[in-house]
């Protein structure tokens, strides 16, 4: 039984047809159905919450989320699971700026338009859609403040004009109808430090004076009073003036200013006896049936103390307070609560929490976490895969043959080594015994778990079996299983923030670099990441040991300066270490570990300013035990001023490619040698153009000489550009305005027919510029590629594959040949064909059997991942970014792996044959020779 993907018919006739068809045509391109999710995972997220709010009508209770990255969801009570999910438009126009739960779910989302949107609780199915415009001084200000909110199922919108006065409008909430004409209130004391409390719009006036006042107003009254009281009576031993106002959570009008809580009513301000235990975990107002409860709580020790009190007299409610055990948790608060009588008249309440770490937890009341989301996820920025360890046995066979004596304690003479044959033999003796033991006394299994459980996360005999180390933009570290995407371990590290160096990339925040492998018996494996301080700017570095997530050398520490580039050396310390070289903002070098400063030679580096689009390049050199920098070249490649262009994409070649194939055999038995310049970058840059409003520009720069070798313009054209730098030839997406559709455009270069004598240098400047070939193609999609990718491999001899990922949800995977840039659009000639090239046709096919995620629909790509295996044809793929996947593809089949069906009883049975015959027949030569012999 196989799976495939299949339009429906409905006329009898029809489906006929297609049974027919579908007996015909050979269905050899499908997944099987015992292979769905067998080499791959998937796991969805909603991203960080943004607006929560808990379903209490339909009879499956669920929590309807809005996120930051644009996504309407419910989510399940019971497990987190999502069970319908929504992504809206991306930037601005997909932003939610409002969330109504009653019957039915309603979203305002966007500016100008803003689209106003009405959800089925139940299925998530579009029942309805307008939109609204805003016109003149209110279009601007709407980008910068606007309100939503719905009462007595009219849409309420209120936009303030700082300065001036409050338009307030009501519209029909299904039809868009206005109700009544837009009213304008006069509010001169509006300012930055105000909030919404619907209806109530409160500010603080002459903020940090001592005559600071709260000024509130409720805006859908028809008569316009104004309620006033001075922060001093509020807070009389206030010493410092700087207060922020804050909207108090829940189903009761409200501020909070500091720890005090103030109600908002009809007949004015009302400051209650209820304090905030702890202002950074928030509050939360449930609206009873004889009051109103106060639901709060502070986290210590791992632990989550929940409070409930009258939020009118202040009384604590004894049968709330619960200790809910949340570790790992960080700075939790308090997003959206429920609470209802249960059978027995008690009080059973879920809290929605969250945390700086977009953690997403539901507690319920008393003491249960009942489940938890790790929506960090969803904004992963850095990603390395690395080989597992090797087992304990391996690892004692690997230093039984070590040349470090000393690093084990033990003599180099006979007898050190003698010593270390008898622990290796004995290990193996050892591993010998638990494996017969668990085969055949499974009754003491037990005693050996947790032996078992040290040895799981080891090396397998493919090299299959990785870890994939993931940084998110929050700061959150995690290490996830490859092959089953469990999480092994993860790690907070707070006041991390964005990085842009090495590359201009926008998504690009943090860099993880790998330092040592784990092929680097007895030192443990370490990556480093660098990062941004969000409060100084300076640079923050954390070393760990990748497998088990412990800290190494400085751990998390502060440098002290901004990071203008970063670089890794590809020489090893006496430790197997590679050097990590930090550029400060002053050119300033520095290097972690600092033994590694005798390994810079000549060191070349560039830098690029995405605004500016000035590329600079520098070369390090080590004199004296000093590392001297030095400014080689300098290349503007936005033009000269006032040209507004910027680089878009840095992209570099892979440092972990092979390339196998020097050349490439021609039809007529002769040689194209390819350009093999491993300091070749890729650079492209947007801007407009006063003749053909936008235009795109490839460049392809040396950069330890800085020279260009090739510039490839696209006028009218725009991104978002996507781009692929491998061996000699580059792929990179954009969209054509002039025919209106996303293209994709390859680059080959060759040295020629000839190629120049010894090692590839940047400094030969004997060397004769390459042959560039060059192709565009259009690309059968909805809109443009969200990312780009292509298959990198332990030994560079399977074929290149070039990963898609459609913004449909699809990855799909096509081969190199036809996205070659020398396929000729003249008929076709023997020598053509004997290349194995294929006629020019400007549209790419995308056929089904090339999706590599059949029919797991894999939203919000950002990038994707590829690492080789231990198996030459088999190449590990992890696509991330809204969602996750993972998976493993071929380019050239699995020619070095046997198929699942193989018959081995088969083999044996031929095998064992053939040994007998062999014997028998040797036994019947060898008598009659003998018989011979007595003739």
């Amino acid at each position: 039984m196989s799976w495939c993907q299949s339009s429906g018919s409905r006329g009898a006739a029809a489906l006929l047809r297609l049974v027919v068809a579908l007996a015909l045509v050979g269905l050899s391109f499908c997944l099987y159905e015992d292979q769905i999710g067998k080499f791959d995972w998937r796991q969805t997220y909603v991203g960080k919450i943004k607006f929560s709010n808990f379903d209490t009508i339909s009879a499956a209770k669920k929590i309807i989320v809005a996120t930051e990255e644009n996504v309407l969801a419910a989510l399940n009570l019971k497990s987190g699971q999502i069970l319908w999910r929504h992504v809206l438009e991306s930037g601005s126009q997909g932003n939610i700026q409002m969330l109504h739960v009653s019957d039915e779910v309603v979203t305002v989302s966007g500016v100008n338009p803003a689209l106003i949107r009405g959800w089925d609780l139940t299925t998530g199915y579009l029942l309805w859609e307008w939109s609204l415009w805003l016109q003149g001084h209110a279009q601007q200000a709407a980008a910068t403040s606007s309100y939503w909110w719905v009462e007595n199922n009219l849409l309420q919108h209120l936009l303030p004009i700082p300065g001036e006065h409050l338009e307030m409008t009501s519209y029909n909430m299904r039809t868009g109808q206005n109700k009544g004409t837009t009213s304008k209130l006069p509010a001169t004391w509006i300012n930055n430090k105000c909030v919404l409390s619907a209806p109530y719009y409160t500010c603080i006036s002459n903020a940090n004076t001592e005559n600071s006042q709260i000024i509130s107003l409720d805006v859908t009254s028809s008569a316009v009073q104004l309620f006033t009281k001075s922060v001093s009576t509020i807070l009389p031993n206030l010493n410092d003036n700087h207060v922020e106002l804050r909207s108090l959570l829940g189903n009761v009008p409200g501020v909070i200013l500091k720890n005090k809580i103030i109600l908002l009513k009809p007949d004015g301000l009302h400051v209650t006896n209820t304090n905030l235990r702890d202002d950074t975990t928030g509050a939360y107002v449930v609206k009873l049936v004889d009051k109103n409860l106060l639901i709060q709580f502070n986290y210590k020790d791992e632990n989550i103390n929940v409070y409930a009190s009258n939020i009118e007299t202040g009384s604590p409610v004894s049968e709330f307070t619960s200790v809910i055990p949340l570790p790992g948790a960080n700075y939790p608060k308090i997003d959206s609560a429920m609470c209802a009588k249960t059978a027995k008249n008690n009080l059973a309440c879920r809290l929605f929490v969250t945390g700086d770490d977009n953690a997403v937890y539901l507690l319920q009341n008393p003491g249960k976490l009942v489940w938890v989301r790790e929506e960090a996820l969803s904004r992963i920025v850095g990603v390395e895969m690395l080989d597992l360890p090797v087992s304990e046995l391996e690892a004692v066979i690997e230093t039984e043959f070590d040349n470090k004596e000393a690093d084990f304690g033990e003599s180099g003479d006979i007898f050190g080594m003698i010593t270390r044959r008898l622990k290796g033999q004995a290990s193996q003796l050892k591993t010998l015994s638990n494996t017969l033991l668990r085969k055949f006394m499974p009754h003491l299994i037990e005693i050996y778990d947790s032996e078992e459980s040290s040895n799981v996360l080891v090396r397998d005999e493919f090299g299959l079996h990785k870890i994939i180390i993931a940084v998110t933009d929050v700061g959150k570290v995690f290490a996830i299983d490859n092959l089953s995407g469990n999480i092994i371990w993860k790690r907070y590290i707070p006041f991390l923030s964005s990085f842009n160096g090495r590359t201009p990339d926008a998504d690009n925040f943090v860099i993880l670099y790998i330092q040592r492998t784990t092929r680097h018996l007895p030192y443990d494996p370490q990556c480093s990441i660098i990062a941004r301080h969000k409060l100084t700017g300076e640079g923050i570095i954390f070393m760990f040991n990748p497998i088990t997530g412990a800290a190494l050398d400085l751990g998390v520490a502060n440098l002290g300066y901004r990071i203008k580039q970063t670089l890794l050396l590809n020489q090893m310390n006496s430790e197997s270490l590679k050097g990590l070289v930090i550029m400060d903002e002053n050119e300033g070098i520095h290097v972690y570990p600092p033994s590694c400063s005798a390994n810079i030679g000549n060191t070349y580096m560039f830098v690029a300013d995405p605004n500016t689009a000035v590329v600079q390049g520098y070369v390090l050199r080590n004199e004296d035990e000093q590392i001297v920098v030095e400014k080689t070249w300098l290349i503007r490649l936005g033009g000269t001023p006032p040209m507004s262009h910027k680089i878009t994409n840095v992209a570099t070649k892979s440092s972990i490619e092979k390339v196998h194939s020097q050349g490439k055999v021609m039809g007529d038995r002769s040689v194209l040698y390819k350009y093999i310049n491993p300091n070749l970058v890729a650079f492209t840059t947007e801007g407009p153009d006063p003749v053909h409003r936008d235009v795109i520009y490839l460049y392809l720069v040396d950069v330890v000489s800085g020279a260009i070798i090739m510039v490839q313009s696209h006028r009218k054209a725009r991104g978002p550009i996507k781009i692929v730098h491998s061996e000699n030839w580059v792929v990179y997406s954009y969209y054509s305005e002039k025919s209106r559709r996303p293209e994709i455009a390859t680059v080959e270069l060759y040295e020629g027919p000839k190629r120049s004598g010894g090692a590839f240098s940047s400094l030969q400047t004997a060397r004769w510029p390459p042959e560039i070939a060059r192709q565009a193609y259009v690309l059968p999609s909805p809109g443009p590629p969200l990312a780009l990718a292509t298959t990198i491999t332990d030994r560079g001899i399977t074929a290149k594959d070039i990963l898609i990922s459609l913004s449909t949800g699809a990855i799909v995977e096509l081969p190199w040949v036809i996205l070659d840039p020398r396929r000729p659009t003249v008929p076709m000639t023997n020598e053509m064909r004997e290349e194995g090239l294929l006629q020019y046709t400007p549209e790419i096919p995308l056929p089904s059997e090339a999706v590599i995620n059949y029919n797991q629909t894999v939203l919000g790509v950002k990038h994707m991942y590829t690492s080789p295996s231990g198996l030459e044809s088999t190449c590990l793929v992890f696509a991330y970014g809204l969602d996750l996947f993972y998976t493993r593809v071929a380019p050239s089949k699995t020619f070095d792996l046997l198929k699942e069906d193989f018959d081995y009883s088969l083999i044996v049975i031929v095998l064992i044959l053939l040994i007998v015959s062999s014997y028998a027949a040797k036994r019947f030569a060898s008598r009659k020779v003998l018989r011979q012999a007595w003739k």
